[in-house]
């Protein structure tokens, strides 16, 4: 018998006009506040905060405090920080944002298993930047592209990060989450705007954003003792995705693949995923296909200041393309993930770009067996036709970012 899909598609459900509607939500019981507490809303962060849209929020019974600092607030003052700036009303809410030059990796991963988890994140089409799942810390990536003032070589991007915690209204949890997030990522759209503005420093502004995308699985049982959990298809605008579509068709697989990735229409970072699943039952994989088939694929782009962040992340988990020395092993252990990565490197449309895909076969023995010779011969065929076809897939991210001058970089077996 097949063991059932562990590595399940995401669900993302497109929540269309999902633009926060404000209202005043002061303490009712009065203090006096507001008319203060809005007016130093206005002015902190150095005016960079969108007043319209968090305004109506501030209270009335408590007092506002506010903390800043950073070389755009403070031109002379030395600081790591572009902006740092906090407005909080004690046991009330706080809005929080920071703007950092991206002169080294990103604090944030950009990993693919955390990018495309199936877990719950946001994405704002248009944004390079998401909300990451573990700490539901969100951030983005800006350009400024003549170069930030005061930085020892020129650096034409930052990441901003806002984290807006008020009294959303709304009709239900889901919903204040909504507003909640849209208000963080057009909290740290408009930070980035103006630190461009005021440093002059060219590029088109980000568009304000007008809706998010809630990426999430969803699970209900029928029993009352919760024992037999079942996965609940939703609206999945990742979906079939131009970008990705072809996957594991074009690249010869056999089987019905579904492919799905991000939306967020990223210069500088695309993932895509995509499993041979059983027309009829989506959330497992094809039964028709051979016990050493290759079922679940991969394929990612981190393009410019991202591309550094994505090869020391992986390098810190032993997953970069030199991290095993050309060392080969043979010996898949118990449990381990049965899968093998490909690197490359490219020149695309903002500079220099890494690409990993990876294979992973359906494999029913869970213990730990030897690898024979023509197995990993398979592997790397697989992975390397993969490759060819990602980065020549005319509707592919590679060629829409005009990829060229590849390198193939090495392999990374996934059976540590």
């Amino acid at each position: 018998m097949r063991k059932p899909l562990f590595v399940v598609l995401p669900f993302v459900l497109l929540l269309s006009g999902a633009v926060a509607v404000f209202r005043d939500s002061g303490d009712s019981g009065g203090g006096g506040h507001a008319a203060a507490n809005r007016a130093e809303l206005k002015r902190a962060c150095g005016g960079m905060l969108p007043y319209a849209e968090l305004s109506s929020l501030v209270p009335d019974g408590v007092e506002g405090e506010v903390s800043q600092y950073g070389t755009v607030l403070e031109p002379d003052e030395e600081s790591r920080s572009l902006v740092n700036c906090a407005v909080t009303w004690p046991e009330y809410g706080s809005v929080k944002v920071r703007a950092v030059a991206l002169v080294s990796s990103m604090p944030m991963t950009v990993k693919v298993e955390d990018i495309v988890s199936g877990r719950e994140t946001y994405e704002v089409p248009g944004l390079t930047g998401s909300v990451a799942d573990e700490d539901r810390a969100l951030w983005i990536v800006a350009e400024c592209a003549d170069g930030l003032d005061g930085q020892v070589r020129k650096v034409s991007d930052m990441y901003v990060t806002a984290d807006v915690e008020l009294p959303f209204p709304g009709k239900g949890e889901q919903a204040r989450e909504q507003a909640k997030y849209l208000a963080g990522f057009t909290t740290a759209v408009q930070v980035a705007n103006g630190i461009t503005a005021r440093q002059n420093c060219g590029g088109t502004p980000l568009a304000k954003p007008t809706r998010v995308i809630d990426t999430y699985e969803e699970h209900t049982t029928s029993d009352p003792d919760g024992s037999n959990w079942g996965t609940v298809r939703v609206d999945e605008p990742g979906l079939g995705v131009k970008k990705c579509r072809g996957l594991g068709k074009r690249a010869g697989f056999p089987g019905h693949w579904a492919a799905s990735g991000d939306l967020q229409v990223s210069r500088l970072l695309s993932v895509c995923t995509a499993t041979a699943v059983n027309p009829d039952e989506p959330t497992e994989i094809d039964a028709r296909l051979d016990d050493d088939a290759v079922v679940h694929v991969t394929a990612a782009s981190w393009a410019g200041p991202l591309s550094r962040s994505a090869i020391e992340q992986y390098g810190d988990t032993g997953d970069g393309f030199d991290s095993r020395g050309g060392r080969r092993t043979k010996v898949i252990r118990e449990d381990e993930p049965n899968e093998l990565a490909l690197w490359a490197r490219s020149t695309c449309a903002e500079g220099s770009t890494y690409h990993r895909v990876t294979v992973a076969r359906e494999d029913s023995d869970l213990g730990e067996r030897t690898l024979t010779e023509a197995e990993r011969t398979g592997y790397s065929r697989n992975v390397r036709g993969l490759m060819d076809s990602y980065l020549t897939d005319p509707d592919g991210w590679p060629r829409q970012q005009r990829c060229h001058r590849t390198e193939i970089l090495g392999e990374v077996e996934g059976w540590r």
